[in-house]
């Protein structure tokens, strides 16, 4: 009862300062700094038309880098931890709905997939949604079989070759450009064109191909430990 009391006092002095200071936080009507140079000069310095992938590909590679090596280790944790510690009981048969839907589905899905990572520098999208998205074909496959992933090696082949991809390009640009992943390797082509955007479409590649199998392994290990049914 104390820690529930104490709790909501705690919730309620926040909210609190929070309306007591949102009024007077004024928001600038205009960018300025490093947006307003990224809005003038983005869809010329990158050949991307979509400025959102060009600032997390691009201007902020390292950061993005960083988030695939969480991801990684996150991934890594789950697929240990499913295998030392069991769950569950083997799958069930599918129930109609998901073994008809499981059969008509994943083509396309799959289409959307690639073309979220394909055309991520011209429109919405981009490495991480379409590798997700890529990965829920792995998944509605596995759900429409009662069947357990056998002992492959494809996913881990798949995950290492698109890190390491991820890096090569990354240090193209540092043996010809002296810039990590310097988008201009491959010149930046016309903005709006499916070829544009220097090596951005590769980058995306590489993601999109490496959250994939990394979602999928998560999968297959549920399955395997009998954790999804």
């Amino acid at each position: 009862m104390i820690r529930t009391l104490t709790g909501l006092a705690v919730i309620l002095l926040l909210g609190a300062v929070t309306a007591a200071i949102v009024p007077y936080m004024g928001l600038s009507q205009e960018l300025t700094g490093a947006g307003r140079e990224y809005a003038d000069q983005g869809m010329t310095a990158t050949g991307s038309s979509n400025l959102v992938t060009a600032v997390i590909v691009a201007y902020r590679g390292l950061d993005t880098l960083g988030e695939v090596v969480v991801l990684f280790c996150a991934s890594t944790a789950v697929v240990l931890i499913l295998t030392l510690f069991p769950l569950g009981s083997r799958p069930s048969e599918p129930s109609i709905i998901v073994a008809h839907t499981s059969s008509a589905l994943p083509a396309p899905i799959m289409l959307l997939a690639v073309y979220f990572i394909a055309h991520s520098h011209l429109s919405p999208g981009g490495g991480f949604p379409g590798g997700t998205v890529m990965a829920s074909v792995f998944l509605l496959v596995m759900l429409g079989s009662s069947s357990v992933p056998g002992r492959s090696g494809a996913l881990p082949a798949v995950e290492a070759l698109a890190g390491i991809s991820f890096g090569l390009l990354g240090f193209w640009g540092v043996m010809t450009l002296g810039q990590f992943l310097n988008n201009t390797v491959l010149g930046r082509g016309i903005p709006g064109e499916l070829l544009s955007a220097g090596i951005i479409p590769l980058i995306s590649l590489a993601i999109g191909a490496k959250v994939a199998s990394e979602f999928s392994g998560v999968f297959a290990a549920f399955r395997k430990s009998g954790g999804v049914e």
